[in-house]
């Protein structure tokens, strides 16, 4: 029985390693993705707008003392074992960037929306910005050279103007027939943000206000700057090819697109999603990551057994805890693993209150002095609390 539970204990830390490791490569590959995007800006920073390096520095130094500082005082551990950045980390995994902010705003996905077309605004314009300033920077050595009016940079923004408009009146047509199939409200709404209607709208209405902008900054009988030109031609092109590709994905929906099996697959991405919120809670986390932890903070009948308590008192922590370090709770892990004697029957959890003689931790069984006095250590420098100290 005991070689079994071993095979087993073996098993499972076999597949815990492999899971990490997969995890890591990934890790470290979005990392490296993420490095060479930021050192792409910033050189662009420095090359093509000509900002010295040393006011980079400065701007990112104090950025990312921040961060940190805002980190901290919300009580998070700045370490890669933080339960708060490791559960941030797996909606992540699961959801992506926007998604994950209609996750935690599920009452304001339509805001959400919104932000998402003012971001794809701002990246058009500065894909147009840094084209510009490339041409402006290298204009000797290209083989060609752009001239283009002012007055071409009005008519461009009329024409796109006209566009939108017949954009948004077919658009309203696409909604109207979608509401028509006796849909409830919640599909419907459902069906509106599958084919990026809000967004949509928000981009090319925002694009437009950007080019009448540009328009009449620019002198209609000059030729206009490499700046204006650039970033007037990417929004244009852009928004022609985003209402492009919402009219093929309302076609698709409306005409080529069986709207019950439709339904049925919004149920199961919401039911996907509930189960993923449900087991991406930090409890869940914590107890997924750390071998012996429960989700829920409860005690156990004694059934007569001894029991070794650790309270609040004892590792001097008082407040609502914040964060917690999987690493110093693995290692408490660890410590009564190796003891056979002691189980986990209380652990700490997240959200949890601790007045001044609060259990944190109980374990069912004897455990010796010197490895209860590591489990305080692991404890006090493994807790983050917040109103207390």
């Amino acid at each position: 029985m005991s070689e079994n539970a071993t095979l087993s204990r073996m098993a499972t830390r076999r597949r815990t390693a492999i899971s990490s490791l997969r995890s890591s490569r990934s890790s470290l590959i979005r990392l490296i993705i993420l490095t060479g995007f930021i050192s792409a800006l910033l050189i662009a920073l420095n090359q093509v707008f000509a900002v010295d390096w040393q006011i980079i520095l400065i701007a990112v130094t104090s950025v990312t003392i921040l961060v940190l500082s805002r980190l901290w005082y919300r009580g998070i551990f700045i370490s890669p074992w933080s339960l708060r950045l490791k559960t941030l980390y797996r909606k992540y995994n699961h959801f992506g960037i926007i998604p994950l902010l209609s996750v935690f705003k599920s009452r304001r996905r339509r805001t959400v929306e919104l932000l998402k077309g003012s971001l794809v605004i701002a990246g058009a314009s500065f894909v147009g910005i840094i084209l510009g300033s490339l041409h402006s920077t290298y204009q000797e050595q290209l083989p060609f050279d752009i001239s283009v009016p002012g007055s071409v940079l009005g008519t461009t923004w009329q024409v796109h103007a006209v566009i939108i408009g017949f954009s948004f009146v077919a658009l309203t047509f696409v909604w109207e027939e979608i509401h028509a199939n006796s849909l409830k409200d919640e599909l419907t709404r459902l069906f509106v943000e599958d084919i990026g209607s809000i967004w949509t709208v928000t981009f090319v209405f925002g694009s437009n206000l950007v080019i009448g902008f540009i328009v009449f900054t620019q002198p209609s009988s000059e030729p206009a700057g490499y700046l204006a030109i650039y970033t007037t031609a990417v929004l244009f092109t852009a928004s022609i090819t985003t209402v492009a590709n919402r009219f093929l994905d309302a076609l698709d929906l409306l005409f080529y697109t069986d709207l019950d099996e439709k339904v049925k697959s919004f149920a199961k991405q919401d039911l996907e999603k509930d189960i993923i919120r449900t087991s991406s809670t930090p409890n869940q986390v914590l107890a997924e990551s750390v071998p012996g932890f429960n989700p829920l903070s409860m005690r156990l009948p004694d059934f007569g057994l001894d029991q070794t308590t650790v309270t609040s008192r004892d590792i001097d922590k008082t407040g609502t805890v914040t964060d917690i370090n999987l690493h110093r709770m693995n290692k408490i892990s660890d410590i009564v693993r190796e003891e056979n004697t002691a189980s986990i029957d209380q652990n700490p959890t997240m959200d949890m209150t601790l007045a001044e003689d609060t259990t944190v931790l109980t374990l069912d069984g004897d455990i010796s002095e010197d490895k209860l006095d590591q489990i305080r250590t692991h404890l006090r420098r493994g807790l983050k609390t917040r109103g207390g100290n």
